[in-house]
């Protein structure tokens, strides 16, 4: 969990006294409401309240001590980090998701959803934080990400994740995954899971089949799951073909049945980057070129599928998107997606071919949130895609087969989700938004 603890003057003036990191280590102790700090904590110390500019400007771990009095107990406060320059609260504010902007102006434990999205927002203002808040992590029940096996589990797991959010499911069962060992063989996310494998007699008979068909029946790197919500189903396939080593990447292919819609998300790994490390970058390489020759390919085959007129309306009907999303150290044990930015395909070319965007300071191609004007969230490609204003209006179902194929030939893992059953009204996907399955 996530807490966020407000200094006072003299803690504050306390704090900058402690020069040595050794003294930082060390830490102080505070006092908190005793039903709040119950266990251990990664803690944005914020300071500056007083004149009305709040900002982290410490991060550590936080836990319960002794009691100080009946309702109040002593907070442990160690392991701290100066955060310099320190980060306002504003700044934070403005990366997070709105639902969760009211975090900012709280005190004490967060809700595990908005910590989450606190710590997302933070490491995308601050790559340089990025391994500071994975050694605070890893302390509080966090997994180290070692090597190429967790790696790419954890981009399926995000994908996993990302697939249910897209169909409107709860995607909270992602966080009981158990990420494999480094040295071994890639497994598939689903199964790691508790609970039992698809039954695809659940589904429509002509579904199930489909499905089957499209992805192969390689059990030993295959794993299925169902999930049901009302009148729908959702479908989901985790494939995994070759080594971890030989692996370049993680496809999702999510598949909306009854508007025969599709789109593809691959996902692209920015790093630290700059002076200090501060920002997140990807520099592309071979893969891109072919990654995106192979995505204009797709593109012109849905064009040539389109009913003319076309029989519904997108802002994009073109399916390809790349992820560029933070390299993580630590998955933190919650389901929270990584954070990220997504770009069509058109978008990355466009970006590519004008001078003094996607561009590093030594003139370099970079793609980050430093050089790129504009990207979706993870908030903001989900709604979009829920509501069907991003995806393929043609028939979609001819060529996802294909795709499939294409994504395992082109040595990539593959979640593949299949959303079955009547499409639920706006109205609904509100509520249910509201509800917390999308947050």
């Amino acid at each position: 969990m996530v807490a966020i603890l407000r200094c006072t003057p003299g803690e504050a003036k306390f704090l900058g006294s402690r020069k040595r990191q050794e003294q930082l280590d060390a830490g102080w102790e505070s006092v908190g409401e005793r039903d709040e700090w119950k266990s251990r904590h990664v803690v944005l110390v914020v300071t500056g309240q007083e004149r009305g500019r709040p900002r982290v400007e410490y991060v550590g771990q936080a836990r319960c001590g002794r009691p100080a009095g009946t309702f109040r107990r002593v907070v442990e406060v160690t392991q701290l980090h100066r955060v310099a320059p320190p980060v306002p609260m504003e700044d934070l504010s403005d990366q997070l998701p709105l639902r969760h902007r009211d975090a900012v102006d709280r005190s004490g434990v967060l809700t595990k959803r908005s910590g989450e999205e606190l710590l997302n927002a933070l490491t995308t203002l601050r790559a340089d934080l990025a391994a500071v808040i994975a050694q605070l992590q890893e302390r509080v029940g966090g997994v180290r990400i070692l090597g190429r096996v967790r790696e790419l589990f954890l981009e399926q797991r995000d994908a996993t994740g990302l697939a249910l959010q897209l169909g409107g499911f709860d995607r909270s069962i992602i966080e009981e995954a158990k990420f494999p060992e480094e040295g071994g063989d890639q497994i598939p996310v689903f199964a790691t899971l508790p609970g039992h494998p698809a039954h695809e007699d659940h589904l429509v008979a002509h579904d199930a089949q489909r499905f089957s068909d499209w992805i192969g029946s390689d059990a030993e790197h295959l794993a299925k799951r169902v999930f049901h919500k009302g009148d729908q189903q959702l479908f989901i396939a985790n494939v995994n073909r070759l080594p971890a080593e030989d692996t370049l990447g993680v496809d999702l292919i999510y598949h909306h049945v009854s508007r025969d819609s599709f789109i593809l998300v691959q996902y692209k790994k920015m790093v630290q980057v700059g002076a200090g490390r501060r920002e997140w970058g990807y520099r592309p390489d071979g893969d891109l070129d072919d990654q995106l020759k192979r995505m204009r390919q797709v593109e012109e085959a849905c064009m040539r599928l389109e009913q003319d007129p076309p029989a519904d309306y997108r802002f994009v009907h073109q399916p390809c998107w790349i992820k560029f999303c933070k390299s993580e150290q630590v998955a933190p044990k919650g389901d929270a997606l990584i954070g990220g930015m997504y770009l069509t395909r058109e978008h990355v070319e466009w970006l590519r071919g004008r001078p003094g965007l996607a561009t590093g300071p030594k003139g370099g191609e970079l793609f980050g949130y430093h050089t790129v004007p504009r990207y979706l969230d993870n908030t903001t490609f989900t709604q979009l895609v829920q509501d069907g204003w991003i995806g393929t209006r043609g028939r979609a179902s001819d060529i996802i087969q294909a795709q499939i194929k294409a994504s395992l030939d082109g040595s990539r893992a593959l979640v593949f989700a299949g959303l079955i059953g009547d499409d639920t009204t706006q109205a609904e996907r509100t509520r249910e938004r509201r509800g917390g399955l999308t947050g």
